[in-house]
């Protein structure tokens, strides 16, 4: 039985204001799983994008806002918020503090299809 030590699990170089580290994925023996933590500083937003998979985002911290399908909202630390397969999405942080995610996908590699 696996068991993941998080403080052993390093964290990638920080890349365009994002810091991720994965906490659960292929490199752990995972074929259908990936959860990784991400580090989102102030001023950082990703482009629109879709995915063939549910996506799951979990704020343990700060805030983000959210642009899914055509609905923009404030996504809050202690919320969740859940991207069916196919619809475009976004996240920013226009805020003035960090953000701290979990993000949770059923696959090894996450496919990625911008939009813009």
């Amino acid at each position: 039985m696996p068991i993941i030590d998080h403080a052993e699990v390093r964290w990638a170089p920080t890349m365009d204001r994002v810091r991720e580290r994965y906490l659960v994925s292929k490199a752990h023996g995972t074929v259908s799983l990936t959860i990784k933590e991400v580090e989102i500083a102030p001023g950082w937003e990703n482009p629109l994008h879709t995915h063939p998979v549910d996506v799951s985002i979990q704020v343990m911290a700060g805030a983000i806002q959210a642009l899914v399908g055509e609905e923009v909202r404030t996504v809050r630390a202690g919320t969740t918020l859940v991207i069916p397969p196919g619809v475009p999405h976004q996240l920013l942080n226009h805020l003035w503090t960090p953000a701290t995610l979990l993000v949770t996908y059923p696959s090894a590699d996450l496919e990625t299809d911008p939009l813009d």
